[in-house]
């Protein structure tokens, strides 16, 4: 099999993860963000790193559609999912990029990553959806604005801090190289 097939596969992998741990989190409600955040994070920063930037970002794509239909994003955050989409290609691509600079990259795209994210996805749950009137309903608001909030901070960082032990543990055991 050649890489890029290889890649592919891998890929697919990770997205059914991703889709996995939104499957719990619907099951789950009370563990939703705290849980299925990160490990979805975490999935889209090991895609990046393992199958290329590529894939990560179809993944970072995909994720929303999917928690969206899976019932695992609330129906009245629909019109937020475009918004969610570039947060993940954000966060995938610093940590793809900062990555490749030394031993410290990881690290440091990860914050760097998480923080931009973070930053985009409440400007736009607090600023840009109220001046676009994309959602209107005063409730529907401050829900996205809570739930795309400091908890996207945290989710991303713990995701991304799982992402780079996960990663270091495989290349230790030489499962990459």
């Amino acid at each position: 099999m050649n890489n890029n097939s290889r890649n592919l596969v891998r890929g697919g992998l990770f997205l059914a993860i991703a889709i996995v741990f939104q499957l719990i989190g619907r099951t789950y409600p009370e563990v939703s963000q705290v849980f299925v955040g990160p490990a979805v994070n975490a999935v889209l920063l090991l895609a990046a790193s393992i199958c290329g930037l590529w894939i990560g970002l179809g993944i970072g794509i995909l994720t929303p559609i999917l928690a969206f239909i899976l019932g695992q994003l609330p129906a009245p955050f629909g019109p937020f999912i475009p918004f969610i989409i570039i947060g993940n290609s954000i966060f995938i691509i610093l940590y793809y990029n900062f990555s490749k600079i030394n031993k410290f990259g990881q690290v440091l795209g990860v914050i760097i990553g998480a923080v931009a994210k973070f930053l985009f996805l409440y400007l736009c749950a607090t600023k840009i959806i109220l001046a676009l009137k994309i959602i209107t309903n005063p409730k529907i608001i401050t829900k996205l604005s809570t739930a795309m909030g400091f908890l996207q901070l945290i989710t991303a960082l713990v995701g991304g801090i799982a992402a780079i032990i996960l990663l270091s543990l495989l290349k230790s055991r030489k499962q990459l190289y």
